[in-house]
């Protein structure tokens, strides 16, 4: 399968082994996902927009990551079609999807992902890809003696999302140690870094002073060409092709059904909410392995025909993600830790009103009564009185929410030149390589 696949890259390389200005860059992507989906989050909306402005640049793209079926045999190239475009998919290990949609997996899928990637180095060396693309810290065996230009992309505080893991054993001291050297491992050996807030981009430029230059900057930008206000959208129609009743104050949340996300005090905030304004009700879009507690919890504070777990909304280029926003009243983000939370400025560029702990993005671009409110405390009364103020009061601006939205538009285009300047400033090194 090795050598079939390097017959292929060549095959498909042509003359573009050199990496300069009269041939295409190849760029392979390397991310623990399907990139249909799973597992949710905000990694792979932040790929299906790179590649969107990626598609007016030189680039041969690849994707590598997992695969949900055995349909998708390891190794094998399939396809992924995003954005109107087919891209070459390997899938480099399995994932039961379906069977850990609200459970966790017994082992960590990035442990998966971590042996999948020290098994498959060979095959994705084999392919000679002039810029590897990495997301998440299990892609480390790529940085193991490279020879190509890397690119890793740090979403969020790395030690943040060990800290806050659904599994104990990254929360020891011992854990903490050794990953503290495995970061270091990562800010090493890779060439360049997109850096998606500013917590992150402090804290690694303090650690690496001397490779200030190296970091970029770039939150995950949001399509605003599908998140936008819907022009002649009849909410009360979309409401009922999503099984929800067409009338009454809708609250939204999404996201993972995961502790760190707070749904719990989301669902104790929305109880109170329901007792003033009786038409309320809760639409929860995602899965995670908190969904069978918060029902319970929902039947223990007799709410339960009054929220509506969806399940798992699909991501662009499906429409139904901002559909969902604009039928609703406002957006609840009650999170513990977000890196950035993208779901908070996807929901403003529908101009809709968002009410969140203070975590990511959210003290950026929310201004009390104008895009939406910061709660402060973790209490459910406050979350509740903030959301009431919008659900009974208006207190918010459409415009001015759409408007702060649009600053986050373009920001992944940039990219695009990280990866250019990357292979213009190792020409020589690179086709050597190859």
């Amino acid at each position: 399968m090795l050598k079939q696949l390097a017959i292929d890259s060549e095959v498909t390389k042509g003359e573009s082994s050199r990496c300069d200005s009269r041939s295409k860059i190849r760029v392979g992507i390397v991310f623990g996902s399907d990139f249909h989906g799973n597992p949710p989050g905000g990694g792979q909306p932040t790929i299906e927009i790179f590649l969107k402005y990626a598609q007016e640049q030189p680039f041969e793209i690849w994707l590598l990551g997992m695969t949900t079926t055995e349909e998708e045999p390891i190794g094998s190239v399939s396809k992924r079609h995003i954005y109107g475009r087919d891209y070459p998919f390997i899938p480099l290990f399995h994932f039961n999807a379906k069977r850990y949609a609200d459970q966790k997996p017994p082992i960590p899928l990035r442990i998966q992902a971590l042996w999948a990637y020290i098994r498959r180095r060979r095959l994705v060396d084999a392919l000679n890809f002039d810029v590897l693309y990495l997301h998440a810290p299990e892609a480390l065996p790529f940085l193991w003696g490279k020879r190509k230009s890397v690119l890793y992309h740090i979403h969020g505080t790395q030690e943040s999302a060990a800290q806050y893991s659904r599994y104990p054993l990254f929360k020891t001291r011992l854990f903490s140690y050794v990953y503290q050297g495995w970061i270091g491992s990562i800010l090493k050996r890779a060439d360049e870094f997109i850096v998606i807030d500013q917590e992150s981009y402090d804290l690694y430029t303090r650690r690496k002073p001397q490779m200030r230059n190296k970091f970029h900057l770039l939150p995950t930008a949001i399509d605003v060409d599908h998140f936008r206000p819907l022009p002649n959208f009849n909410r009360n129609r979309a409401r009922q092709l999503f099984g929800l009743p067409p009338e009454g104050k809708m609250l939204l949340y999404v996201g993972r059904l995961s502790w760190k996300k707070g749904v719990d005090l989301l669902v104790k905030a929305f109880a109170m909410v329901q007792k003033q304004e009786k038409q309320a009700y809760l639409v929860v879009a995602g899965e995670g392995e908190d969904r069978k507690a918060l029902e319970s919890l929902c039947d223990a504070l007799g709410v339960s025909n009054k929220v509506f777990f969806l399940g798992q909304i699909p991501h662009l280029p499906s429409s139904q993600l901002p559909q969902l926003f604009n039928c609703a009243d406002v957006s609840v983000v009650a999170s513990i830790h977000e890196s950035l939370a993208l779901v908070i400025t996807e929901a403003l560029a529908c101009g809709i009103p968002v009410v969140s702990t203070p975590v990511g993005i959210a003290p950026t671009v929310i201004k009390d009564g104008v895009t939406g409110y910061l709660v402060r405390s973790r209490e459910p009364t406050e979350l509740a009185e903030r959301i009431l103020q919008i659900v009974q009061g208006h207190a918010y601006a459409g415009d001015q929410c759409v408007a702060t939205a649009q600053a986050y538009a373009e920001t992944s285009k940039k990219i695009s030149d990280v990866i250019s300047d990357m292979c213009k400033s190792r020409p020589t090194a690179i086709a050597n390589t190859t």
